[in-house]
């Protein structure tokens, strides 16, 4: 299947009130638009909320699966609809790719832009908010159904339908479901240390990596 944009999503911050009464600053509920323009850090007339751990040049973007979106619908009993508001936060939903055939530091050309992969996304406790079920978090994380962060290469102009032309693809061997993998599930050591080595990796997420590590030798 040949890979394309299905849809464009962008949201500013806003006092959101979940059905549990909680409330929180927070762009996660991003509309449909036809195009957009793409800058350095991001989209034009997007946000984030927590931008400690959300946004940024190593996190510019967000992408999702059309076929993970559905798996997940599956998996809470729900029905989303990636077509319309952002469930997830994510600024695009595509087709043809997913967690097991993206990988770290993929680079690709979607309408005048070069965007490279830089992370999955880990999960926070909004998501299960968004979606009014407790376990959404814990779904994402223990599934490795996260999608994944972007930087920006060369900025530009992304619309509806485009499609990603792959440029380049330095890991072949780590996938996002990999990387999500050695969180949840790590086999062994030498495979935590073998991504702490990847240049484009993002900082913040081989901090994690590090904790595994470091629960590793306290084992031995």
């Amino acid at each position: 299947m040949d890979a394309k944009i299905l849809v464009i999503k962008v949201g500013q911050v806003q006092t959101l009130t979940f059905s549990d009464g909680s409330v929180y600053e927070s762009a996660i509920r991003k509309k449909t638009v036809p195009s957009v323009k793409i800058h350095s850090l991001g989209a034009e007339g997007n946000d984030v909320g927590l931008k400690k751990h959300h946004g940024g040049v190593d996190k510019s973007l967000f992408f999702m699966s059309a076929d993970s979106f559905n798996k997940l619908n599956v998996l809470l009993n729900k029905d989303f609809s990636y077509m319309e508001t952002a469930t997830y936060g994510e600024n695009f939903v595509v087709s043809g790719l997913n967690e097991d055939n993206v990988c770290i530091g993929d680079r690709y050309q979607i309408g005048s832009t070069i965007l490279e992969v830089s992370q999955p996304r880990k999960p926070c406790e909004r998501l299960s908010k968004n979606t009014e079920n407790e376990e959404t978090r814990d779904i994402v994380y223990q599934t490795g159904l996260s999608g994944w962060y972007v930087r920006v290469i060369e900025t530009g102009e992304i619309r509806q339908g485009d499609e990603l032309k792959l440029l380049a693809r330095p890991y072949p061997q780590v996938t996002i479901r990999h990387l999500n993998r050695l969180l949840s599930a790590p086999k062994n050591e030498a495979e935590l240390e073998a991504a702490l080595d990847i240049e484009v990796l993002v900082e913040a997420f081989k901090r994690s990596i590090r904790s595994q590590v470091l629960k590793f030798k306290q084992q031995g």
